[in-house]
């Protein structure tokens, strides 16, 4: 059977089919944000409780080597904490992070470590302790790789700009898993008009995003399709995880950098 045909039975059966005991299922919970990683979160479900270390997945580490898409539309990686209930079993089946770190060369690349391989022997040569590293890791990596990428206006990495310099060219295909995908027709900006005179407008880009993200990401699970005006987007919505806060929370820079999408006030611009 294909890879993609194996990932969508997977999908299909419930969490607690054809897995067994040894193989435990990991939720995800964001680090606190003292941590100041962007996009860091941690595996904590089930590991600390049967004597292994939480897992820590850095995003920015995975998104300088790939698109949201591949992981979030072909790997089947839920968009919301705790959703997918990553296994063991699942990962040396070649599912989720198995789908990559199955102990083989990616496009002329190293040979990347296997995940979870020979598992419940926790050992070195097997990868455990790369994954398995628990809450406290440090920063050094991030701000290594931070310092060589083009800020924005709050200090964060700017990924737009970054992929336009070619600093960072992150594939849009997974070998063996990926579907041939049309491209999108629709890449015309939005424009959302906000309530109060405080706050410019916000001109939304489709092309800006779909280099990232897939249609089906966001539409309709997140942002309904609908007639212009019939959905108002506030951002206490955002706030708690709802449209633009699905990614603007703690992966895409934060709801707190106001001027990536309303752009500079101009008082003299506002509108009577």
């Amino acid at each position: 059977m294909a890879p993609a045909a194996l990932l969508a039975l997977a999908l299909a059966l419930p969490a607690s089919v054809g897995e067994p005991a040894r193989a435990p299922a990991e939720g995800a919970t964001p680090v606190p944000a003292a941590a100041g990683v962007p996009g860091r979160v941690v595996l904590d479900a089930t590991s600390p409780r049967i004597g292994m270390p939480a897992v820590t997945f850095d995003h920015w580490n995975h998104r300088r080597r790939y698109t949201c898409r591949v992981c979030h539309v072909d790997l089947g990686f839920a968009m919301k904490a705790g959703e997918t209930r990553v296994t063991a079993r699942a990962n040396e089946d070649g599912l989720y992070c198995g789908a990559c770190h199955d102990g083989r060369a990616r496009d002329g690349g190293p040979v990347l470590f296997r995940a979870c391989w020979g598992w419940p022997r926790s050992d070195p040569a097997r990868g455990c302790p790369r994954c398995h590293t628990g809450p406290d890791v440090g920063r050094g990596a991030y701000d290594a790789f931070a310092r060589a990428m083009p800020p924005d206006v709050a200090g964060d990495v700017d990924w737009v700009a970054a992929t336009r310099r070619r600093l960072v060219d992150p594939a849009d295909v997974l070998q063996g898993v990926t579907p041939r995908r049309a491209k999108m027709r629709i890449d015309r900006d939005v424009e959302l008009r906000t309530v109060g005179t405080w706050m410019n407008d916000v001109i939304f880009s489709h092309r800006r995003h779909v280099g990232w993200i897939a249609c089906e990401l966001c539409h309709p699970e997140v942002f309904p399709i609908s007639r212009r005006g019939d959905v108002r987007i506030r951002m206490a919505d955002m706030r708690a995880g709802r449209y633009c806060g699905a990614c603007h929370q703690g992966v895409a820079f934060p709801l707190s950098t106001c001027q990536r999408c309303h752009g500079r006030h101009d008082p003299a611009a506002a509108r009577p």
